[in-house]
């Protein structure tokens, strides 16, 4: 049912998505379909941080998530099961969206952190975001092991 399965982890929290990357693992071992793992950096791009960054600096901070993207990956995903990475700079239910649409996903899975009503409207929450906008399936695991 699900071939292609969306993952969005916050490797600031690498825990919290404990579950997201399990339930990833069953959905995609029942269709012999692929995950997708995918974070999102701090906004380097939004003009108020842009000017505190030259060029490099951002591409070495790109080049340093990668790397933990690829150890999270590494030491959670079996090594026989299809799945790719991407590393993404902007709001993250936007980049989220994006990559759904981009890569045709099935699924979304995704943790979402339990905040208060108040919370939720000054902040605004991702995982309601992506539930609203997404066009495939979202499944949204409360809290998570972090």
């Amino acid at each position: 049912m699900f071939k292609r399965i969306l993952v969005p982890v916050d490797l600031n929290e690498p825990d919290f998505s404990e579950s997201a990357v399990e339930m990833a693992i069953r959905e995609a071992r029942l269709d012999q379909g692929e995950i997708h793992v995918m974070t999102v950096m701090p906004g380097f791009n939004s003009p108020l941080v842009a000017g505190y960054f030259d060029a490099d600096a951002v591409e070495k901070a790109r080049e340093a998530v990668k790397i933990q993207l690829k150890s999270f990956a590494a030491n959670r995903l079996p090594a026989d099961l299809p799945h790719s990475l991407s590393v993404h700079e902007g709001q993250p239910a936007d980049r989220i969206i994006h990559q759904a649409e981009h890569m045709g996903a099935d699924l979304i899975i995704l943790t979402a952190h339990h905040r208060s009503h108040l919370q939720e409207v000054l902040l605004g929450s991702n995982a309601s975001r992506v539930v609203e906008r997404a066009a495939c399936s979202v499944l949204i695991l409360r809290g998570g092991k972090g």
